[in-house]
């Protein structure tokens, strides 16, 4: 009786196709923009065998598993202020500092919190009527 397997053979070939699978999942990880370059990734393959009373059967399980790499996270910044009615309210900072504008991809000018500048008076159009003030 041999002892030996060989993994590519076992469960009729079915051990490489799970192996396969998980090997794709993580080359496509790897291969991801969104997640770290240098994280490390493993494949996991385990092998449950479960011998009868009689030590003459095992009842086996194998089961393949990837650790891939998390999707990096996103950041960004948040201005706080109070309005005219005292409440606090925060508000994203788009870019740069809260008193700094810029040209959005269509060529309007726009607060750092992404207000539209009237061009002719340099008022802020700001959709709520509510004054805020930021500190």
């Amino acid at each position: 009786m041999q002892n030996r397997i060989e993994l590519s053979r076992l469960v009729q070939g079915g051990v490489q196709e799970k192996f396969n699978k998980e090997w794709d999942r993580v080359m496509r990880n790897i291969d991801d923009p969104n997640t770290s370059a240098t994280a490390a990734r493993s494949i996991t393959i385990t092998v449950n065998l479960k011998p009868d009373a009689k030590r003459k059967k095992i009842n086996t399980n194998v089961t393949t598993k990837s650790t891939i790499a998390p999707d990096n996270p996103l950041e960004t910044t948040f201005i706080m202020g109070t309005d005219n009615a005292g409440n606090v309210v925060a508000q994203e900072l788009l870019f740069g500092d809260e008193d700094q504008t810029f040209f959005d991809n269509e060529g309007t000018v726009r607060t750092g919190t992404g207000e539209t500048i009237d061009q002719d008076t340099g008022e802020i159009k700001s959709g709520t009527g509510n004054v805020v003030v930021f500190k």
